[in-house]
């Protein structure tokens, strides 16, 4: 994902400058989302939309002047236009028939048109050069989540041991990310916890497990990944810390096997003791630790009051499904007599309900079968590409967790972290034995 690419570099030639510059603004797109807050909005301009257009559009010309699509990749490139294409029966066929209103089944499912980028992308390069793709994305992706773990931990720091000028911070994000002041929260929870989160955070989640295959030489390994496991500690979200914790059983899980099950058992055994001793040993010093555990322990309380808004969302949602069990209402419906927020009256926190009630039956089932499909070709090729392989499942299970406690499943920010992880699956599936080099298209 760089403007230039040396001949020397595996999949790269000189006859393909025309891809690697088109490969430059998708680069930008990317590092604004990660770091531009929840909007992409400054004085009025929306950068994330221009640079997403400009990404499509330059893709798009690089495609028409090479004149056609590579065929290795057609399985992937299909896969993701299905997925597509079936989710936008919920947009535009369900919601008619349901008589959802369609202000609002056009609104929520927008950001699926990220998803046209792995397409493009998908057809215009051949497999070595995908390869060579993934490799530089990966690497974008973990250095600039680090950037934001800094600049989030570095804000929980200032607020914690500095409380009494902690209200120089909402001034400073002010200033930073102008008119999205309410969709980020960076402040004091009513149990005393300095909290930093936005829906960025999300990216560390897959930059935690994308570390050992994007920075596989790093001296700083262990401390890069703390810092990005610091992050979502501060954002003191539980789905995000138990989402964390089954994509670390499931990568694993991945990468053991018959031989080496003591061996990994112990490594992994120790490196999750003394990483929980530093992670703990930090709150302490903060004065949060206390705090922390609590939270942590709440997750399966019905009395937290976050919680209980979530279990409160699943009567009136269940009541929505019912009038249309099979095919559901589509997306953009929702109660009317629990609306969440009147800005987004679709916007559910308890998603497995929301999902339940837009997807109906038959809409589940077939999402869920293009999941499961990825998963399935992924785990496939595990006894090859352990290292690959369980970064991909691991973090995808991490996001499904933690995207299924707030109404982030749909936005930009998620639909381009699924388009990375696209990527990764289909450079994954596409990718020779060990020893023989990718085939040309």
């Amino acid at each position: 994902m760089t403007l230039t690419a040396p001949a020397a570099r595996p999949g790269w030639s000189d006859a393909d400058r025309l891809p690697v510059l088109a490969l430059f603004l998708p680069a930008c797109f990317i590092i604004e989302v990660i770091l531009g807050g929840p909007f992409g909005v400054y004085r009025g301009v929306s950068v994330r939309l221009w640079l997403f257009g400009g990404s499509c559009a330059v893709l798009a010309f690089a495609l028409l002047v090479r004149g056609r699509v590579v065929r290795a990749h057609l399985v992937p490139i299909v896969s993701v236009i299905g997925f597509v294409a079936v989710n936008g029966l919920w947009v535009a066929v369900v919601p008619v028939l349901a008589r959802t209103n369609m202000h609002w089944s056009l609104r929520e499912p927008h950001a699926f048109g990220v998803l046209l980028l792995v397409v493009l992308i998908l057809a215009l390069l051949r497999p070595g050069q995908l390869a060579a793709t993934v490799s530089r994305l990966q690497r974008l992706v973990v250095v600039t989540s680090l950037v934001l773990a800094a600049f989030q931990v570095g804000l929980w720091v200032f607020g914690t041991l500095l409380g009494e000028l902690k209200w120089v911070v909402p001034f400073a994000l002010g200033v930073l990310f102008p008119g999205s002041s309410d969709q980020l929260y960076v402040g004091t929870m009513p149990d005393g916890f300095f909290r930093v989160f936005w829906i960025s955070t999300l990216w560390c989640i897959l930059g935690f497990f994308w570390i050992p295959i994007a920075l596989p030489s790093t001296r700083f390994l262990w401390v890069f990944r703390g810092l990005l496991v610091l992050d979502l500690v501060v954002a003191y979200s539980r789905g995000i810390w138990v989402g964390l914790v089954v994509g670390l059983m499931i990568a694993f899980g991945v990468r053991l096997t018959g031989h080496d099950v003591g061996r990994r058992l112990t490594r992994f055994a120790m490196t999750t003791a003394i990483a929980a001793a530093a992670l703990l040993g930090v709150l302490a010093a903060t004065g949060s630790l206390e705090r922390g555990v609590a939270r942590f322990a709440s997750t399966t309380s019905r009395e937290d009051a976050s919680i209980g808004a979530r279990v409160e969302q699943a009567p009136y949602l269940l009541r929505l499904w019912y009038e249309h069990p099979v095919i559901g209402n589509g997306y953009g419906a929702y109660s009317t007599v629990h609306v969440r927020s009147p800005e987004s009256p679709y916007s559910y926190e308890h998603m497995p309900y929301a999902l339940l009630a837009k997807l109906g039956l038959v809409g589940l089932l077939v999402s869920g079968a293009f999941l499961v499909g990825w998963a399935l070709t992924a785990w496939q090729v595990r006894r090859r590409y352990p290292a690959e392989t369980a970064s991909f499942l691991g973090s995808s299970a991490a996001l499904l967790v933690a995207e299924m406690t707030n109404p982030m499943v749909l936005n930009f920010v998620s639909m381009t972290i699924l388009a990375c992880l696209l990527l990764q699956w289909a450079n994954l599936i596409s990718m020779p034995a060990p020893g023989r080099t990718p085939g040309q298209a």
